[in-house]
């Protein structure tokens, strides 16, 4: 019936069905979407109030918070949400339940919080991991990536890319400089034709001073590796602080904007500006 936009003909069905009945699963959960497709929040949060569901509180103190976050209760919507989290505890198809309806809510904070939470409690779920890295990806959260990285890393020690991009992203920041140095030197010396891991060791030695050992580090890849996004705009920034303008230009032209992060954005636009002054 919802399927077939009758909800409202289907919570008036499901709500006429003996008490008993409407106790059983699964016809909780399908009243739950169908008050939920009516938008009959006050409805929604009346009939969930004063029950308990057993192994589906979780569900019902969720389903409660939404009613209430719907009618602009924000305290009361906050305080059923976190006992929701309780109550789905160690368990992961709770959490992963809470994770569907955060998403499905639009709760970015409660379902980055979930994300640590699962991340953390079951190290084996290594999606968890890859949903971190795009959602704080899509934001340019640089912050937030290097804090997974450093997680990651400090989990898996010869997961090389999580300790090298953690350096990366130290580096933009400007924080944890001496293990970001390390790091960046470290994984170099063992993966030193891969294109991304020299990027990073180049932008470490560059700021230490050390340009022209950066530019060696980069020349040392095949010209096609110098013309991805990342890896040209770091040689582009290094070309440039060596005064080969030319150059630096050519290879900024390749840097395609909406792979960058905020940080690496503002290192591109103040490159392209000393080279229009000189």
């Amino acid at each position: 019936m919802l399927a077939h936009d009758l909800a409202g003909a289907a919570l008036q069905w499901l709500t006429n069905c003996p008490a008993n009945v409407q106790k059983e699963p699964p016809v909780p959960l399908a009243l739950i979407d169908a008050y939920m497709a009516t938008k009959d929040w006050s409805g929604l949060e009346a009939w969930l109030i004063d029950q308990k569901w057993g192994e589906l509180e979780f569900v019902r103190l969720a389903a409660l918070s939404r009613a209430e976050e719907q009618q602009r209760n924000n305290v009361a919507a906050d305080a059923h949400w976190r006992l929701a989290v309780r109550q789905a505890g160690d368990h992961l198809g709770p959490l992963t339940s809470l994770l569907s309806m955060a998403g499905g809510w639009g709760r970015e904070k409660a379902r980055e919080d979930l994300l640590w939470q699962i991340f953390e409690r079951f190290p084996r779920e290594r999606w968890t991991a890859r949903e971190l890295e795009r959602l704080y990806a899509n934001k340019g959260n640089t912050r937030g990536l290097n804090k997974l990285y450093g997680a990651v890393a400090a989990r898996d020690g010869k997961d090389f890319m999580a300790k090298n991009n953690f350096a990366a992203t130290a580096l933009l920041l400007h924080t944890s400089l001496p293990r970001a140095h390390e790091w960046a030197e470290e994984i170099y010396r063992s993966h030193p034709t891969e294109p991304i891991v020299a990027s990073t060791y180049a932008w470490s030695l560059q700021m230490q001073g050390k340009t022209k050992d950066a530019l060696a580090a980069l020349e040392k890849l095949k010209a096609n590796e110098l013309q991805s996004t990342t890896v040209a705009l770091y040689y582009g920034l290094l070309l440039s602080a060596d005064n080969q303008t030319e150059s630096a230009a050519k290879y900024f032209a390749r840097v395609d904007l909406a792979e960058l992060l905020p940080e690496e954005k503002e290192l591109l636009a103040a490159a392209r500006r000393n080279l229009n002054v000189n």
